[in-house]
């Protein structure tokens, strides 16, 4: 999808217009690509659908509706160009949010990087399975080999979101360059849930567009 609107489309938390559906900032400018997660909904007036950025690491992901009252649309169907398979951590790290899960679902992506503690104790929402990190509790971090510290910018890290079920060493090595593979779309984000504080778990697409490691090897220091 493509955005029309030429003062820029609104992005809501939830597919309607009520005091529970947020509005996300900032919004979508004229000609972003979207990846389309869910939808249609119809509520308040409007078709809704549940979209992910193509072109931005910043611009916000959820509902947004396709046209006007009146008709006039504010999206439209697009192609988008698909970048090569990352084979480094800053190409992976640097894929907009929505490319993972449009152009290499289930595909395995193995890179270097050196994994860290945030040392942060962040309040916000979850996520069920709780091993996909959205917001709430004191993450580590896949950073850049040679990178030895938590980066300032969020867009030079990864959470990391590792599948109990995979291989990985007993302790995991904080601190030091590991091998790690995974992929977008993991078969457990099927059963996915956000639950926002003090809300009840609601049905969700956003593990689906997180990098879910499923073997992590020591590389050395």
């Amino acid at each position: 999808m493509t955005t029309l609107a030429d003062d820029g489309l609104r992005v809501r938390s939830q597919p309607r217009v009520s005091d529970d559906s947020f509005l996300e900032e900032p919004l979508l400018p004229f000609g972003t690509q979207l990846y389309v997660l869910a939808g249609p909904v119809s509520a308040s007036g409007y078709a809704w659908y549940e979209v992910a950025p193509l072109t931005s690491r910043t611009l916000p992901s959820g509902w947004v509706a396709s046209a006007d009252r009146g008709g006039e649309p504010w999206i439209e169907a697009g192609a988008f160009d698909c970048p090569s398979v990352p084979t480094d951590f800053g190409s992976l790290a640097a894929l907009p949010r929505g490319v993972g899960l449009a152009c290499f679902s289930q595909v395995p992506i193995t890179v270097q990087a050196r994994l860290i503690s945030c040392n942060c104790d962040a309040d916000g929402a979850w996520y069920t399975p709780s091993w996909f990190f959205l917001g709430s509790g004191s993450p580590d971090l896949l950073v850049s080999p040679d990178v030895t510290s938590v980066p300032s910018s969020t867009d030079d890290w990864f959470v990391l979101n590792l599948d109990p079920a995979g291989e990985q060493p007993d302790v995991l090595p904080l601190g030091e360059v590991v091998e790690v593979t995974g992929i977008f779309d993991h078969p457990a984000a099927a059963s996915c849930t956000r639950t926002e504080m003090d809300g009840e778990p609601v049905a969700s697409q956003g593990c689906r567009l997180g990098f879910a490691v499923t073997q992590l090897l020591l590389q050395g220091p």
